[in-house]
């Protein structure tokens, strides 16, 4: 590291004289490195995102971090469902005949399981609020530290999901300032992998020192990779997709470079990743002078000043591979669902496929009932598509917030519909009050 190199001629000095560190040599002697790890889904058709969870789990130790300052949560019900064919082991990347793969939940140290891996949980790690965690680790950074946060789920317009509920950009964001309020880190990195999450930042204040990249922009699918039929290791199906591909992307960047990762900065990792990632729009958020830094200053525990290595300009200016087997994140549950139900022949498989598409069709029922009330005689269907972007915020919150009081959660395979809520409020000039009447009515019916 680079401050190594200043303790070392510090010691050199002193022996000859009297010497004083400069401030910036005494505070990264100070400094840690943390990490918020987070798969927010559950159920086999989601192994992707514990797989791309616990694939981040390794990359942090591999790089340095100090494992009590790793925090992770996932709902752990993946490894040991009984679909697996590998019992207890998760691969987040597909391996030839006979070729072992690699198994990324192998010590892969989750904090935070089943019940507990909420919104509310996720903002009491990030505010360092232990209370009713029964002692469970929170971050207790300091504006010394750096801290790393990576998310993987579900997502739509504005929302992020979770097993059983969502949590809306307001709140994140709220989160993060509150962070940058009570001074909890020097600089904060967050990839954010879900469906429309170019939506989560659009109101992340530029001065609080927080860099963002997310899978999506904010009117599109992510997408899972590594999908059937390559969804194989060792020559037996897993039957689900393995990984998502932006997580995948960056996440298999950052193998490619270790041991040392010495002269790859974050701009060069998100430029590979955008480049790479073709199936999607990578966008980009918050502090920008934040990309200058090396990668393992957030994904290890390096404190080096970084420089964009031009080196890497031919493989950035490549043309991306594409990957055949992908699909779009929103149905990758149903494909998995399909394929184990059709190709693996499990009764289970095909209860969950129904039940996934009768949670689709009665959100959808919903939602038709609420247009029919604001007078759209064509349904949803008719509603004028948004600009780019996530528009009438403030209202969306509004609409979110009584959906879920009148009809109650979005299912986490219906998060799309999200969108329809912020397609209704643009259609209605930003005011939520004609929509929460309808919501009401229809969900009363």
């Amino acid at each position: 590291m680079l401050y190594r190199t200043l303790f070392a001629g510090a010691a050199l000095i002193n022996a000859v004289g009297a010497w004083t560190p400069p401030k910036e040599v005494e505070e990264a002697a100070k400094a840690s490195h943390w990490a918020v790890l987070i798969a927010g889904s559950s159920g086999y058709g989601n192994y992707r995102h514990q797989a791309d969870v616990c694939h981040a789990y390794q990359i942090m130790i591999k790089n340095g971090i100090d494992p009590d300052k790793i925090i992770t949560l996932a709902v752990d019900d993946v490894a040991n469902d009984d679909m697996n064919p590998f019992p207890g082991k998760l691969f987040n990347k597909p391996t030839g005949d006979g070729t072992p793969g690699t198994d990324v939940y192998a010590g892969c140290k989750i904090d935070y399981s089943g019940s507990m891996v909420t919104p509310e949980t996720f903002v009491k790690v990030l505010t360092g609020d232990a209370a009713g965690l029964d002692g469970g680790k929170v971050l207790q950074s300091t504006k010394l530290d750096r801290v790393f946060v990576n998310f993987v789920d579900h997502g739509g317009v504005n929302i992020i999901g979770f097993p059983r509920t969502t949590m809306h950009a307001r709140d994140l964001v709220a989160a993060l300032t509150k962070m940058h309020s009570a001074g909890m880190y020097r600089e904060l990195v967050f990839y954010l992998e879900a469906c429309e999450s170019g939506s989560m930042f659009t109101e992340l204040p530029s001065d609080i020192s927080v860099y963002a990249t997310t899978a999506a922009n904010a009117h599109e699918s992510s997408w899972g990779t590594y999908c059937m039929p390559e969804d194989k290791v060792e020559g037996k199906h897993i039957g689900s997709c393995l990984g998502d591909l932006y997580s995948v992307t960056w996440m298999e960047d950052t193998d490619n470079q270790s041991p040392a990762a010495a002269s790859e900065t974050i701009e060069t990792q998100t430029e590979r990743v955008k480049r790479l990632v073709t199936k999607s729009h990578v966008q980009v958020f918050g502090d920008t002078t934040i990309s200058s830094e090396l990668i393992t200053n957030f994904e290890g525990d390096t404190d080096s000043a970084g420089q964009l290595d031009t080196s890497l300009a031919p493989m950035i200016a490549r043309a991306a591979p594409q990957r055949d087997a992908a699909i779009r994140s929103n149905d990758a549950a149903l494909a998995s669902a399909y394929f184990r139900f059709t190709e693996m022949g499990s009764a289970a498989a095909g209860e969950e496929l129904v039940a996934l598409v009768q949670a689709r069709l009665s959100t959808r029922k919903t939602f038709e009932a609420v247009a029919q009330r604001l007078g759209l005689n064509g349904g949803i269907e008719a509603l004028p598509p948004r600009a780019h972007g996530a528009q009438h915020v403030d209202c969306h919150y509004d609409v979110h917030k009584a959906y879920k009081s009148a009809c109650g959660e979005l299912h986490p395979e219906a998060l799309s519909f999200s969108a329809t809520m912020a397609d209704l409020c643009a259609q209605q000039g930003g005011s939520p009050d004609a929509i929460v009447k309808a919501i009401s009515a229809a969900c009363a019916a």
